[in-house]
């Protein structure tokens, strides 16, 4: 990976780095504090009358509150020192990789949070998956969780899969709120995964604040972000042959980068155009411009946490 997270012992020396003019951050990790409330927000929000996917951005919103309150019920107490120095003196690793990571109980915990808290409020013709979620043995949660973490979408069913993947998504956030250590980048490229986890992309913000202007990869399970420049593929790297496309004007706050080498595109969303964005929400909420990608002959490099492939 081409940026790697740096051991807790190794933060002085990174520190002094980090002074010098024109540091850009290469990861940021999700605050967690009001995350999920944000988003739930932001989500209700979006849901306006004239959104033809009103419907499912409201019950999106009710599983961001519900991951909200799972993640309170469900602090995680772990030490990550020793999974960061085994990672430290490895080549080609991510620390918390969703794919070989060994998984505890704890994201089992939270499902059943999730289920036990969505069950009175989601419409009635959900409750049935919930109910036959909630009778899954620990095996079978286990199997679907490898499934879905390996990208084998087809052998869960969609119904099931996003309260799954909302229960393994605060897991994951939870174990990367806990790394004792921060970030460095270092020559090479592949920054077309998350470098916590692994796992892909939901969308890029082109940041405000302290971050001006400074584009952000948004990870789909750990919720950590980070940098990839501007102008250039975020999945291929190329620079050749990129376009922006948009359903409303030039100075929309939501548009697609396509590349015409690999055939991709990715969304960005810009916090200049309007500050409350969520890569989560803000690109569930465009599926129209999708659906124009679509129609152009491009394929989506990203996955939204609330919709899995068929296949």
């Amino acid at each position: 990976m081409s940026i790697r997270i740096v051991p807790k012992e190794q933060l002085v020396k990174e520190r002094v780095n980090e002074r010098s003019a024109g540091f850009i951050p290469p990861l940021l990790f999700a605050n967690l504090k009001n995350l999920y409330q944000q988003r739930a927000e932001r989500l209700k929000t979006l849901a306006t009358e004239s959104n033809p996917f009103s419907s499912y951005l409201n019950f999106a919103a009710e599983i961001a509150q519900a991951q909200q309150k799972a993640l309170y019920d469900n602090p995680l107490d772990m030490e990550l020192d020793e999974l960061l120095r085994h990672y430290s003196q490895q080549e080609n690793l991510v620390p918390l990789d969703c794919k070989t990571l060994r998984r505890t109980q704890h994201w089992q915990n939270i499902l059943h949070s999730l289920i036990a808290e969505l069950l009175p409020a989601v419409p009635e013709h959900v409750k049935p998956a919930l109910e036959n979620l909630a009778k899954n043995s620990a095996q079978e949660l286990e199997e679907m969780a490898s499934a879905l973490l390996n990208n084998e979408f087809s052998r869960v069913s969609a119904d099931q899969a996003v309260f799954v993947w909302a229960a393994l998504s605060v897991y994951w956030a939870q174990m990367a709120s806990l790394i004792p250590g921060k970030a460095r980048a270092e020559y090479g490229e592949h920054r077309q995964f998350c470098p916590v986890c692994g796992s892909m992309p939901v969308a890029s913000v082109v940041q405000i604040g302290t971050s001006q202007g400074l584009r952000y990869l948004h990870c789909n399970l750990c919720e950590s972000e980070w940098h990839v420049v501007r102008i250039k593929c975020s999945n291929c790297e190329q620079t050749r042959d990129l376009n922006y496309w948009s359903l409303e004007s030039e100075q929309a706050a939501i548009k697609a980068e396509s590349c015409g080498d690999c055939g991709s595109y990715l969304k960005i969303l810009y916090q200049e155009k309007d500050p409350n964005v969520d890569a989560v929400a803000d690109d569930l909420a465009s599926l129209i411009l999708d659906a124009k990608m679509e129609e152009e002959g491009f394929a989506r490099s990203s996955l939204n946490p609330f919709l899995f492939p068929n296949e």
